[in-house]
C-alpha cells in the first residue's frame, strides 16, 4: 500500500481581520445555527404556527446551549482547576489583565451540557410565554444532531478531539499535535450526526401531526447517544479525570441521555377526550 495514513496540516483559522481571528470552527458553529433556523422556519409555516415566539426561543435556545455546556465541561473534565478558578468559567482569558493574561476563548464545551442547557432554555420560555413545551422540545430535538455534525468538522480542523492510534488506510496524522496516525473519529462523528439528522427528520416529517407527544425526542436521544457511547472507544482520553474511569466521561453522561429517550419514545399516552392543550408556539 503506497500511502498507509494521510497527513492533516490545516491551521484552526480560517483568516484575519487585523487582530481578530475568523476561525473554522466559529463559520462551522455559525452556518449549523443558520441551517436549523431556515429548517425551524419551514416547520412553523408548514404547521401554520405562529412565529411571535421564535426569537425569543432562539435567544433562550442559545443561551442553554452555551451556558449548558461550558459548565458541564468545567466541571465534568477538569474539575480541579475550575473549582479552584471559578471565574475562569466565565471569562475568555486566564490570568490577570495587564500582566499574564493568556487569552484562551470558550474552546471548552461539552454536547450533553449543551443538550441539558437547551432544554432548560425551552422549559423556562415556554413557562414565560404559555407556549407548548414539548411541540418545541421535539421540534428543536432534531437539529441538534445537524449542529453536532457541523461542530464535529469544526473540531476536525482544530486538530482537537482525537482518536486513539490506527494503522488503518484511512487514518489521519495530525501534524499540529503529534507524529501519531488516528483514527479520525470526529469524521465518524460528524457523519453519524448527519445520517440521524436525516433520519428523525423524515420520522418527524412521516409523523407529522400524529406523533406521541417526546417520541420525536426520545428518538433523537437515543441515537445520539449510543452513537456517542459506542464512538467514545475510538477516542483517546479527553481529560486526566478519565484515566481511572473503567468508562470515558462522555460514555458515563450518555447513558441517562439514553435511558430518557427510551422512556419518552416507548411510554404508553392515554390521551384524554376533550382535554385542553397549552397554546402551541
Amino acid at each position: 500500500m503506497i500511502f498507509s495514513y494521510i497527513t492533516w496540516n490545516a491551521g484552526p483559522v480560517l483568516f484575519k481581520l487585523g487582530a481578530m481571528s475568523i476561525r473554522w470552527y466559529s463559520v462551522f458553529l455559525v452556518l449549523s445555527f443558520y441551517v436549523s433556523y431556515r429548517f425551524m422556519m419551514h416547520i412553523y409555516e408548514s404547521e401554520g404556527k405562529s412565529k411571535e415566539t421564535v426569537l425569543s426561543y432562539g435567544l433562550f435556545i442559545l443561551a442553554g446551549l452555551f451556558l449548558g455546556g461550558r459548565l458541564m465541561h468545567c466541571l465534568a473534565y477538569e474539575p480541579e482547576y475550575y473549582l479552584q478558578h471559578p471565574w475562569d468559567i466565565i471569562r475568555p482569558w486566564r490570568g490577570r489583565l495587564g500582566q499574564n493574561a493568556v487569552f484562551t476563548g470558550y474552546r471548552g464545551m461539552s454536547g450533553h451540557g449543551s443538550a441539558i442547557g437547551i432544554v432548560l432554555g425551552i422549559v423556562l420560555n415556554a413557562v414565560r410565554t404559555r407556549t407548548s413545551m414539548i411541540w418545541m422540545l421535539d421540534r428543536i430535538a432534531m437539529f441538534g444532531p445537524l449542529i453536532g455534525f457541523f461542530v464535529r468538522i469544526g473540531n476536525f480542523f482544530n486538530s482537537e478531539i482525537l482518536g486513539k492510534p490506527s494503522g488503518l488506510p484511512w487514518a489521519i496524522l495530525f501534524a499540529r499535535v503529534d507524529p501519531i496516525p488516528r483514527h479520525p473519529v470526529q469524521l465518524y462523528e460528524s457523519l453519524t450526526y448527519l445520517v440521524i439528522f436525516i433520519f428523525s427528520y423524515h420520522y418527524y416529517k412521516k409523523h407529522r401531526g400524529t406523533e406521541k407527544p417526546g417520541s420525536i425526542l426520545g428518538l433523537v436521544l437515543i441515537l445520539v447517544y449510543t452513537a456517542r457511547f459506542l464512538l467514545e472507544f475510538f477516542k483517546a482520553p479527553q481529560s486526566d479525570v478519565e484515566a481511572q474511569l473503567l468508562l470515558n466521561m462522555g460514555q458515563i453522561l450518555s447513558i441517562p441521555m439514553i435511558l430518557i429517550g427510551l422512556i419518552l419514545f416507548f411510554r404508553p399516552v392515554k390521551r384524554k377526550p376533550g382535554r385542553e392543550t397549552a397554546q402551541q408556539p
